[in-house]
C-alpha cells in the first residue's frame, strides 16, 4: 500500500482519482473504490468489499459513490468484516435480502421494510413516522413499483400535503422519502432516488417557530367550550388540563403509565426512555393535578396507561384500521379540539400548550432556571454543564401556583378576577 493510501483520504482525493481515470483503488482491508470509465467521467463509482470464504475470492457491492460516503462505506465494511470473521458470506447474504425485497412490488411494501429497519428500532414513537406514510405518501404512490416512481410523483405527494394545510408534514414526508429511496439505492433496488433533487422550498418551505400561546382569558374561553361541547369528552378535558399543568410534551403525557406515578407521594418519575431529550425527571404533582389524575385513573379502569386506547379498531372510509398505540394516539387531542363549539379565539394546537405554560410561568415571576427545569429543557453552554440542581422544591411551588390558576379556570372562575387578584398580591 502506498503512502497516499496510508494517510486519511478525503472526498477531494476520491474526486481526483475519478477525474484521472484511476478507477480501481484499494482503500484498505478489502474495501475498494471502483468505477467504469463512463461512470468515472460522471463522478460516480462503487464501493466493493473484497474478501475470501473458504479460500475462494468473493465480492460484495456496498453502495455507490457519492450517495454512500467514504465514512459510511468504511463503517459498512467494518460491520461486514465482523460477519465474515464469523463465517458469514456477506455477498450471498446480500443476494438473499435482495431477492426478498424484489418480492416487494410496491412503495408501500418498501416503506414497511424501511420503517422496520431504521425507524422502529430507534424511535420512541415510530408510529409518528409510519402515520406520514399511511396518511400522505402511500395513498398517492403506495401502489407504484419503486423503480417506476418519478420526481413528478414525489411532487404530487408534497403538493397534496401542502394543499391540505400541513407544510411541516410535507417537510417530514420529503425527508422520509429521501431516506427510504436512498435505502433502496444502496441495495441496488432502484437506479435513482426520485426525491433527491427536491429541497425544503419544494415541500413546506422554511419552518417558522410557532409563537402562539393562550392567555388566561383564552383558557377561560377554552374551559367553557370544553364544558359545553357534548362530544368533547372528559378524558380529553383532563388531558388538556394535565398538559397545561405539567408542562410536558404531548406524547410524554399520552404514553404515561400508572406504574411511574405515585399519587400518594405526589411525584411522576418520567424516565429518559420516554422523553424527547433523553433526560429523566421527577415531576412534582400539585394538588389539582393529583385530583385530575385520580379521576383519570378511574376512567382508565385498571389499564396500565393514564390515557389508554379507546378503540382498538376503528373504521374510516370503509376500511378497518387498527390503532397501533396502546394509549390514545398523537392525533386524538387535535381532532377533539376541532370539535369544540363556541370557541371564538385564534387557532391553536396541542403543541402550543407547553408554550402557554412556559409563558404563564414567566408571568407568575418564576425564575427562568426553575421554569426551564419544569419543562425539562437542557440548559445551554456552561450552565448546562455545571448546573445539575434539580430545583424540585422550587418547581413544586411554581407548578402549584400555576395548577391552582388552571383549576380555578376549570371551575368557571373569570380570568379577570384571577388577574386582578394577582396584581393585588404583587403590590402587597
Amino acid at each position: 500500500m502506498d503512502t497516499q493510501q496510508r494517510r486519511p483520504l478525503t472526498d477531494r482525493e476520491l474526486k481526483t482519482w475519478l477525474a484521472a481515470g484511476q478507477t480501481d483503488r484499494g482503500i484498505g482491508e478489502g474495501l475498494t473504490f471502483v468505477a467504469s470509465a463512463s461512470a468515472a467521467s460522471k463522478g460516480k463509482a462503487s464501493w466493493i468489499l473484497r474478501f475470501r470464504v473458504n479460500g475462494r475470492p468473493r465480492e460484495k457491492v456496498l453502495g455507490r459513490y457519492p450517495e454512500l460516503s467514504l465514512k459510511a462505506a468504511r463503517e459498512q465494511a467494518r460491520k461486514d468484516r465482523g460477519e465474515i470473521e464469523r463465517g458469514v458470506d456477506v455477498a450471498a447474504a446480500k443476494q438473499l435480502v435482495k431477492a426478498r425485497i424484489t418480492e416487494s412490488q410496491t412503495v408501500r411494501e418498501l416503506s414497511e421494510r424501511w420503517l422496520a429497519r431504521y425507524i422502529e428500532p430507534r424511535y420512541k414513537h415510530p408510529d409518528v413516522v409510519a402515520r406520514v406514510f399511511r396518511k400522505h405518501i402511500n395513498p398517492v404512490i403506495g401502489m407504484l413499483a419503486p423503480k417506476d416512481v418519478q420526481p413528478m410523483h414525489v411532487d404530487q405527494v408534497l403538493r397534496r400535503i401542502v394543499a391540505a394545510g400541513a407544510p411541516t408534514v410535507a417537510n417530514d414526508a420529503l425527508r422520509y422519502m429521501v431516506r427510504m429511496f436512498k435505502f433502496a439505492m444502496r441495495n441496488h433496488w432502484i437506479e435513482r432516488n426520485p426525491a433527491a433533487d427536491f429541497e425544503q422550498t419544494d415541500a413546506g418551505g422554511m419552518e417558522i417557530p410557532r409563537e402562539r400561546f393562550l392567555t388566561l382569558v383564552e383558557i377561560e374561553h377554552l374551559a367553557r367550550s370544553m364544558h359545553s361541547t357534548p362530544n368533547f369528552g372528559r378524558e380529553n378535558e383532563l388531558a388538556v388540563w394535565l398538559l397545561l399543568a405539567l408542562c410536558v410534551r404531548k406524547m410524554e403525557l399520552l404514553s404515561a403509565r400508572w406504574e411511574d406515578i405515585d399519587l400518594d407521594g405526589r411525584v411522576w418519575t418520567l424516565t429518559k426512555a420516554y422523553t424527547k431529550t433523553e433526560m429523566a425527571i421527577v415531576i412534582p404533582l400539585a394538588d389539582p393535578v393529583v385530583g385530575w389524575l385520580r379521576e383519570a385513573r378511574v376512567l382508565a379502569s385498571g389499564r396500565p396507561y393514564v390515557f389508554p386506547a379507546r378503540r382498538l379498531v376503528r373504521r374510516r372510509l370503509g376500511e378497518a384500521r387498527v390503532n397501533r398505540f396502546p394509549h390514545i394516539g398523537p392525533d386524538t387531542l387535535n381532532v377533539a379540539l376541532k370539535r369544540l363549539t363556541g370557541l371564538d379565539i385564534a387557532h391553536f394546537t396541542v403543541h402550543d400548550m407547553r408554550r402557554t405554560a412556559r409563558t404563564n410561568l414567566a408571568r407568575l415571576g418564576v425564575d427562568r432556571f426553575v421554569a426551564e427545569r419544569a419543562l425539562n429543557h437542557k440548559l445551554k453552554n456552561v450552565e448546562g454543564v455545571y448546573d445539575r440542581h434539580d430545583y424540585f422544591d422550587q418547581r413544586m411551588d411554581a407548578l402549584s401556583v400555576w395548577a391552582a390558576t388552571l383549576a380555578a379556570l376549570s371551575r368557571g372562575e373569570p380570568a379577570a378576577d384571577l388577574l386582578k387578584d394577582r396584581k393585588q398580591r404583587a403590590t402587597n
